[in-house]
């Protein structure tokens, strides 16, 4: 592992979101990290991060603005291609945060330790940062939280990498244990998956370090990603114009 490998590619300190788009759509992390084209998030991808938000207000004490969070929604979509999609959100993020109540009966007495926690780790003398979602404090155990809207109930392989990394990360900041959760959340229900991680965890995560640490370093020019990875055009992230004029700017195609 050569950390000047990231550094020469602005990947310093790195993320589990760069690894993973590295694994599962290489293309897509060209386009974004490497030609670092700014590619505006979708409206599925905006409602997590509102949904989060009018949560924390509750867990807080608060009464969730839900009006101001539609209003905002609305806002910072009001660009994006598809209008439909955006209508179709604003009516399904009222019915995400409704099934959210199960984390609030389950964890609303206990103290949030806290929410969007900025975190840092080494894996492999590699630098890493990322933001937790949920954390209460039992004392002497960390109870890690984290909110997944989906359209379907489905537990991702993924998800729970980035949890172990962010478990790391909370064990060597405060020396205790840390329990993770997946609290996956669709318009109808919502699901607890607790994370019981193995040694196989950690050796994935090496070895996609170990997988990029190379192609980083073997890589002299962005021509030279572009050539290693032809897109899919079949591959469902061609979902938008910006992602269409990227790839034909990229790769001709």
């Amino acid at each position: 592992m050569n950390i000047k490998n990231f550094e020469k590619w602005g990947m310093n300190p790195m993320s589990y979101s760069r690894l993973a788009s590295f694994r599962n759509y290489p293309t897509q992390f060209i386009i974004n990290k490497i030609y670092k084209y700014d590619i505006p998030p979708s409206p599925a991808m905006r409602t997590g991060h509102f949904v989060e938000e009018l949560l924390y207000q509750k867990l807080q004490g608060e009464t969730p603005a839900m009006d101001k969070a539609l209003l905002d929604f609305e806002e910072q979509m009001q660009d994006y291609h598809d209008q439909d999609q955006v209508q179709k959100y604003l009516k399904l993020i009222p019915k995400f945060y409704d099934n959210c109540e199960g984390l609030f009966k389950k964890m609303g007495n206990y103290p949030i330790h806290s929410y969007q926690e900025e975190l840092h780790t080494s894996i492999l003398g590699v630098n890493f940062l990322g933001f937790s979602d949920f954390v209460f404090d039992l004392g002497d155990e960390l109870l890690v939280y984290d909110l997944k809207t989906k359209g379907r109930m489905a537990v991702n392989h993924s998800d729970k990498l980035q949890q172990w990394i962010y478990k790391k990360a909370l064990e060597e900041k405060y020396q205790k244990k840390v329990s993770c959760h997946l609290y996956i959340v669709t318009p109808s229900k919502h699901h607890f998956e607790e994370i019981v991680f193995d040694d196989s965890h950690e050796i994935e995560i090496n070895n996609l370090l170990k997988g990029l640490d190379k192609v980083l370093h073997f890589c002299n020019s962005k021509e030279d990603f572009a050539l290693l990875y032809q897109p899919n055009k079949d591959d469902f992230i061609w979902n938008s114009p910006e992602m269409i004029k990227a790839r034909g700017e990229i790769w001709g195609i």
